[in-house]
């Protein structure tokens, strides 16, 4: 109670008679009284700190008699990364965000593809453009395909159904051949026959 009175005292309040009696008397008061003194001189920075020649020394001193404690490290268990990629979490979390992405990868080849028709348009003549721009929706093939990272491959042909494909065709065209042929000798009997 003495040293908050000593600290208001210090501050300019006034305080009872007894107190400064007592700072003049107790050489406890008195040393807390200039230690007061010289952290108000340091926060004020008004004097330097003198600490010392001794100072590095008692230091030292109290480092090495310091005790060390011993702390015990808790282990927590940390899930390895297979299982966290595995885990029912990351699992949902992927089924929320796959049909996310798969509009998101919509959505920019759709940007690109309005953009890069419009700037081709841009680039051909002014006068061969209709006033209002026409984008074609289909593809050259006439064909729309699915936009999608595990969409089926149904219509990729293998290295074996283009050979047959075009062993097909080509003996479709044989027998376009042999039947031409055919009717032109045909048609040459009868016309000498006409004449």
């Amino acid at each position: 109670m003495q040293k908050e009175q000593l600290s208001a005292y210090m501050d300019g309040e006034q305080v009872e008679t007894d107190l400064i009696d007592a700072l003049l008397r107790d050489e406890e008061l008195q040393a807390s009284w200039h230690s007061f003194h010289t952290v108000r001189s340091v926060m004020r920075k008004e004097s330097a700190v003198f600490l010392g020649a001794d100072f590095t020394a008692k230091m030292a001193d109290l480092i090495e008699l310091e005790d060390v404690k011993k702390v015990d490290v808790i282990a927590v268990s940390q899930p390895e990364p297979e299982d966290a990629h595995n885990s029912v979490f990351m699992q949902k979390l992927k089924a929320f965000f796959a049909p996310m992405t798969q509009v998101a990868v919509a959505a920019g080849v759709c940007l690109v593809a309005v953009l890069g028709v419009q700037s081709f348009n841009n680039k051909n003549d002014a006068s061969n453009l209709p006033e209002t721009p026409v984008l074609q929706t289909l593809p050259f093939n006439n064909a729309v395909q699915e936009v999608s990272y595990n969409a089926p491959s149904k219509d990729t042909l293998t290295s074996d159904q283009l050979e047959k494909k075009s062993r097909r065709i080509g003996a479709m065209l044989q027998n376009y051949e042999l039947q031409r042929r055919m009717h032109s000798d045909a048609l040459d009997v009868s016309s000498s026959q006409v004449r």
